[in-house]
């Protein structure tokens, strides 16, 4: 890992943590402990730039650092974990397979500059798959371990809440992402990462 990389993944790292904390929303009435925060565009933002290993690594830093300073227990954060760390890595995973940053900004012997957006959103809805489906059996062993639910009140859950809300919080942070990164990628100076 070159020395900007490290920085930049734990600068980024430090706001994803931020908002975080900062900024909790809960978007469905059925499961008011399932909130909104935008920390994992951020962490998308640092898979964009240096792959989903660094995009990862933001996840994982910004969970600890809230487990060690916000959260009431580790089943929190330790889902946050399971969910964004699959959104984020899946999706890294599936924007940087087509021609990477550099495409965006219309570079020689790139795509358009428009195909920026549209390949983020096409990964971004597989990751939102991998994240659905990677939560749905998760949620069994999670939210029986935090609330004592039974299997049958989390299955009664599972179209009601959780896979909505996993869906929805999955495309709110790439549609954060999309707006968020292309300004950042130009300050950054918009180099093509490395694979």
């Amino acid at each position: 890992m070159r020395a900007e990389q490290i920085v930049v993944t734990g600068m980024l790292a430090a706001i994803a943590f931020l908002l975080m904390a900062a900024i909790q929303i809960p978007i469905l009435p059925a499961a008011p402990f399932l909130t909104y925060d935008p920390s994992d565009a951020v962490a998308l933002l640092a898979g964009i730039l240096y792959g989903p290993a660094s995009g990862v690594t933001v996840v994982f830093l910004k969970d600890v650092l809230f487990l060690l300073l916000r959260a009431r227990g580790p089943l929190g954060p330790l889902a946050d974990f399971i969910a964004a760390a699959t959104f984020v890595g899946v999706t890294a995973w599936a924007y940087r397979r087509g021609a990477g940053p550099a495409a965006a900004f219309g570079l020689p012997g790139s795509r358009p500059r428009r195909a920026f957006a549209r390949r983020l959103v096409e990964a971004a809805v597989l990751g939102a798959a991998a994240r659905v489906a990677v939560m749905i059996p998760a949620n069994f062993a999670l939210l029986a371990l935090q609330f004592g639910m039974s299997p049958a009140r989390v299955a009664g859950m599972l179209v009601s809440a959780i896979v909505p809300f996993n869906a929805v919080k999955a495309l709110a942070n790439a549609a954060v992402a999309v707006l968020i990164a292309e300004p950042f990628l130009r300050a950054s100076g918009a180099r093509t990462p490395s694979r």
